[in-house]
């Protein structure tokens, strides 16, 4: 399993960085994700061209996340 960090801040904007597994993304964003896909694109659209791949990928862009080597 993979995982990724990216930067968040805490309410006195002091910066830490949290980690997120590719289960965590699977339960937390995916099914938010698929629905707004689903929604732009039809459903059909989605099963044909679209994995929960691309969603870890559009979640590692929009958090500007890196794999965590370690």
């Amino acid at each position: 399993m993979r995982y990724f960090c990216y930067h968040e801040y805490t309410e006195d904007n002091e910066p830490w960085i949290k980690v997120m597994s590719e289960e965590d993304i699977r339960k937390e964003y995916f099914p938010w994700w698929e629905k707004k896909m689903i929604d732009k694109y039809g459903e059909e659209h989605y099963n044909e061209h679209y994995s929960f791949l691309e969603c870890v990928d559009d979640w590692i862009t929009t958090n500007y996340a890196w794999e965590s080597k370690s």
